[in-house]
């Protein structure tokens, strides 16, 4: 008889939990979690909200995105530590995943030359999906404008479930801007197909960069298990209430976050 058990070493699963991942991670053991499923800070934030380009030409003066992003977390290390530490920290999130690491990431640009994520990370490629976001917002950067981002599996899938081979590897699905008060938030439908297709019912996925708990919404929404890290405590506020309201039968996939009060509606 299999005993599913909602906490893996110190930790409730279904949560989020406030601190730094890589010293959080210490306490999960090797296999611990089936797979992990995340989108880390890209190293790309603007530090102040000034628009500039064709964003500074708007009547309003004015980017919301911008804003957000200004008054968010500090996301400007040096390109060269930047780089160490995401190597650190997916080491040991292969080291506690079963099966794939997936990860969320993008082409960004350094002294006019292009840092692909798949030459950050010396780790095996299983899987690389390109997801077309349907829009840009570097339109003046004289080059065919981004829009697009990687979504890359290392390692080897431990489960795999064959029906969802014919979403192929190009995903188009559009970016809903105002849908979380997180500035880099991804939609529900990017972690849900990585986690329908590796992760078994019931498995546990861990998201080392939770922000806002989207990975967290998709697996309480799909029959699987979550676990949690992020170093801002005003996101893990709002993660943990988005993932309550989602198992508690809410389909939050369209809830204003940071603008509904998902506790009153908990509640």
């Amino acid at each position: 008889m299999n005993v599913v058990v909602d906490k893996l070493g110190p930790y409730d699963l279904g949560r989020i939990y406030q601190g730094d991942c890589l010293e959080l991670m210490k306490a999960i053991p090797a296999g611990g979690v089936d797979i992990v499923m995340t989108s880390p800070p890209y190293n790309t934030l603007p530090k102040s909200a000034t628009a500039s380009g064709l964003h500074a030409e708007r009547k309003s003066g004015k980017n919301l995105w911008m804003d957000k992003a200004a008054g968010s977390y500090f996301d400007s290390l040096p390109e060269d530590e930047y780089q160490r530490w995401m190597v650190e920290v997916f080491t040991d999130a292969r080291r506690v995943a079963k099966g794939i690491v997936w990860i969320n990431h993008k082409v960004r640009y350094r002294d006019g030359e292009a840092v692909h994520p798949a030459r950050i990370f010396p780790f095996p490629i299983w899987c690389e999906v390109i997801w077309d976001r349907g829009g840009s917002m570097a339109l003046n950067c004289r080059k065919f404008s981004p829009s697009h981002e990687c979504i890359l599996g290392f390692g080897r899938p431990h489960f795999w479930d064959n029906s969802v081979n014919m979403l192929m590897s190009v995903w188009r699905i559009n970016h809903d801007r105002g849908a979380d008060s997180h500035p880099c938030a991804y939609p529900l439908e990017i972690p849900r197909r990585p986690i329908l297709a590796s992760c078994p019912p019931g498995g546990i996925v861990l998201d080392p960069f939770a922000g806002s708990g989207t990975t967290g919404v998709a697996c309480a929404k799909m029959g699987r298990r979550f676990l949690g890290f992020e170093l801002d405590q005003k996101w893990v506020d709002l993660g943990n209430d988005r993932i309550k309201a989602q198992e508690k039968g809410m389909d939050v996939d369209e809830l204003r976050a940071g603008q509904t009060s998902l506790l009153e509606l908990i509640e």
